[in-house]
């Protein structure tokens, strides 16, 4: 995977009001984390999550959405360095979290990642379950580069290889052929289906 790959999924979380010292300590390790994971500094941005979380946990309920987008970067952390049963437990801890709080940008988000996962375990079926769980309305596209956001079914095409990743654009599936190529097994001339 490219060392930009999942950091476009993790939520730009918003600085807690001014005062909140403890919060904002945790959102300036959470940036620095990515930013590190971002460059392939995997050990040293763990580090940072688990001191930003320490942090954060013991806070009050309002704290819970920076808790599950910490867990899911953490996760993120560990897909990066190929530890697939410690990514997949912080995803659904963090999946577990986000649905209780009902904040559906890190639900699609950590269902994606959880698809991921599916995905590199070569599990397609349950890949491609996982990110249905969101349709028609609350769905991303298969490029980790993109910045669209949440999707429509409709606005989405399916890859016409593997029938498990779905991609808003021809644009997108080119831009992460390289890695999606690995799993899929198909050449990248054919087109991708509409879904």
């Amino acid at each position: 995977m490219g060392s930009n790959s999942l950091a476009s999924f993790s939520p730009s979380l918003v600085s807690p009001p001014d005062g909140d010292a403890t919060l904002s300590e945790a959102l300036s390790l959470h940036s620095k984390a990515r930013q590190l994971d971002a460059r392939g500094n995997y050990s040293e941005a763990e580090r940072l999550l688990h001191r930003a979380l320490e942090l954060v946990e013991p806070c009050t309920p309002s704290s819970d959405a920076i808790v599950a987008a910490l867990w899911n970067s953490l996760g993120e952390v560990y897909l990066h360095m190929g530890r697939l049963d410690d990514a997949e437990r912080w995803f659904s801890k963090s999946l577990d979290l986000s649905v209780a709080i009902r904040d559906f940008k890190e639900i699609t988000t950590t269902r994606e990642n959880l698809a991921r996962v599916a995905k590199v375990r070569s599990e397609l079926l349950k890949a491609k379950a996982l990110r249905m769980l969101g349709a028609p309305d609350d769905m991303r596209c298969g490029n980790y580069a993109c910045h669209r956001g949440l999707l429509r079914t409709p606005d989405l095409r399916i890859c016409g290889g593997c029938k498990s990743a779905f991609y808003c654009s021809n644009e997108c599936q080119r831009a992460d052929w390289e890695r999606h190529q690995k799993r899929c097994g198909r050449a990248l001339s054919q087109d991708i289906m509409m879904f």
